[in-house]
């Protein structure tokens, strides 16, 4: 695939998992994604090299391992008095969205 639209499926899929995080009024984590949606878009409008695509991709990526990271977040909020918990309206396809935006970044790493 053209390393154009590569770039514009990120762009896709950060926008969209940017607009669901906001859903979730404690989730901090999609500042890193809107400002990885940021840097998607400027290199749209003025044009990107390959290390540009790497180091976005990087970007995106770097949150994606380890404790704490991206992949613990659970979309949750606590209701009842019981403590049950319930995932935020609106969240269910989070992890979906998620690996479609890994996985955008990652294609926009030369493999060699």
């Amino acid at each position: 695939m053209e390393r154009h639209q590569q770039l514009k499926d990120l762009e896709d899929h950060l926008d969209q998992l940017v607009a669901m995080l906001s859903l979730d009024p404690m989730c901090g984590w999609w500042k890193h994604f809107e400002s990885c949606l940021c840097a998607t878009r400027e290199l749209l409008r003025l044009g990107f090299s390959q290390q540009q695509l790497n180091e976005l991709s990087g970007s995106v990526m770097c949150v994606y391992g380890g404790s704490g990271s991206f992949n613990d977040y659970a979309p949750v909020t606590r209701v009842g008095p019981d403590g049950a918990l319930e995932l935020v309206a609106g969240m269910d396809a989070v992890d979906r969205l998620a690996g479609k935006v890994y996985r955008s970044a990652l294609a926009l790493r030369v493999v060699g």
